[in-house]
């Protein structure tokens, strides 16, 4: 990784970033990257700059996207053979991003990096937690005291972990604007992700907490997960001293569950059997709840590009939430299972009677051969052309003869860079992202569950995205 090399350059890059000349964008971009600086980084180190210009949040989610996205290429260079140090493959991923990111990059880079006061936990009265000032402050839509009070931790030398589980507390049983909150928290992580954290950690709590706190309506559901978890018969401590090995197959009714007609609190007292009652573990769960959302995606038809778009806000927000388990696994995250689930739920309640009609059969292209580098040249063939079915057909043959999955994740990505990111605010690059995540993180106990669902909700992203007329590819 070439950090100090990046952080030389930057300024000079900025200058070709903000003009908006995509041209010239490209060619500063091909320059960074043959002299194999880290695409993640550099993606990242913008991000950390948008994040001052990002008053609605998807600028830094589009770049946290892109930044694992360019991460995975790494297995598509060893598959196809390339030199380990050849980062231009992924110059239109990046380029696509980055145009996204202008006006943000425009707004927050010479805007001031003002702070308020940390709060630190030994200000706070005796009788009151970090947790219990965090919720009442997010409650109570404060957004300068949650600021106030994450920069406390942050300075009292707290790990980012023990501050996730903080924000994770304090939005787990709330919910607006498709769980904006939890998506900005795991999006904007990825971001720093890319820079190693390090002390870039304020920019991060700073852009974060006013979508902690949005003034949205909360559907009314959202009191039902609340009241649920408030009543006694249903605490969630006993997760906390489990010593008991996981019985992560008792997750998977839930995804039939789910989806179905079934009321909240059926949803809701399935999800406490699998994880209470039965002893699934929470990734295990958080990754069925994510499946669940895939599945219902095969029900909108690829003729309602806006419909799909909104549906698939269950299967990042599901993914938002399995990849909080692949963090921690505080019983104080637990009730984001739970709002989960029933938001998926809600959604499929919704759709009932929405569901669209797909597009007209297309030509479909074949794509033969047995070599992974042929099938992976016949998958973006079959992803340019919108021929969905054949680039399934192919990715699934690919899977099948054990050639490496996420090489084929990192094509599909790599695909992404035909899409207008800025036109759909960066849509294609999550829902990829996240479906490929859930793809490569499904648990090795339940690998007899087909989750194909997963490859073609990607696959389906790539291919039917709003083209951008300046991509190369």
């Amino acid at each position: 990784m070439s950090s100090v090399a990046v952080r030389n350059h930057l300024s000079t890059f900025l200058e070709t970033l903000v003009t908006g000349d995509s041209q010239a964008l490209t060619s500063a971009a091909h320059e960074y990257l043959t002299r194999a600086e880290d695409a993640s980084e550099l993606i990242g180190q913008v991000g950390l700059i948008a994040m001052h210009g990002d008053s609605d949040g998807h600028t830094v989610l589009t770049l946290g996207a892109a930044s694992v996205l360019t991460r995975w290429l790494i297995a598509l260079r060893h598959v196809l053979g390339e030199e380990s140090s050849d980062f231009v493959r992924g110059v239109p991923l990046v380029v696509q991003a980055l145009l996204a990111a202008i006006p943000a990059v425009q707004a927050g880079k010479d805007a001031p990096r003002n702070y308020p006061e940390p709060l630190f936990p030994s200000g706070l009265s005796s009788t009151k937690s970090v947790g219990d000032a965090l919720h009442e402050a997010i409650e109570g839509r404060d957004v300068t005291m949650v600021e106030r009070l994450l920069l406390g931790l942050y300075g009292t030398g707290a790990d980012y972990r023990t501050i996730s589980i903080r924000i994770y507390d304090g939005i787990a049983q709330t919910f607006q604007e498709g769980g904006h909150a939890l998506l900005c928290a795991i999006g904007g992580a990825k971001v720093l992700d890319a820079v190693e954290w390090g002390d870039d950690e304020p920019n991060y709590l700073h852009w974060l907490a006013p979508h902690l706190t949005s003034h949205a309506e909360e559907p009314a559901w959202t009191e039902r997960v609340r009241g649920f978890l408030r009543e006694s018969q249903h605490s969630l401590q006993s997760y906390r001293t489990r010593l008991s090995l996981p019985k992560n197959e008792q997750a998977l009714p839930l995804q039939a569950l789910i989806i179905s007609t079934a009321p909240t609190p059926d949803v809701l007292q399935g999800v406490y059997d699998a994880l209470i009652k039965n002893g699934a573990s929470a990734k295990a769960v958080g990754a069925v709840i994510a499946l669940a959302a895939a599945n219902l995606l095969q029900n909108v038809g690829d003729g309602d590009r806006e419909l799909f778009v909104r549906a698939t806000h269950g299967l990042l927000f599901a993914s938002a939430t399995h990849q909080v388990f692949t963090q921690v696994q505080e019983v104080e995250a637990l009730p984001l299972l739970f709002t989960a689930a029933a938001y998926v739920n809600a959604l499929a309640q919704d759709l009932n009677g929405q569901t669209s009609q797909g597009t007209a059969t297309r030509p479909g292209t074949v794509g033969g051969g047995l070599i992974a580098s042929a099938l992976l040249e016949s998958l973006d063939e079959q992803i340019e052309a919108e021929d969905v079915a054949g680039a399934l057909a192919t990715a699934r043959r690919y899977v099948q003869l054990g050639h490496d999955a996420p090489a084929l994740i990192s094509a599909i990505g790599l695909s992404a860079a035909r899409a207008d990111a800025a036109a759909d605010q960066g849509h294609t690059l999550q829902i990829i992202q996240a479906a490929g995540h859930e793809y490569l993180s499904w648990p090795q106990e339940l690998k007899t569950t087909s989750i194909d669902s997963f490859l073609h909700i990607a696959l389906r992203a790539a291919a039917l995205a709003k083209r951008n007329p300046l991509a190369t590819h």
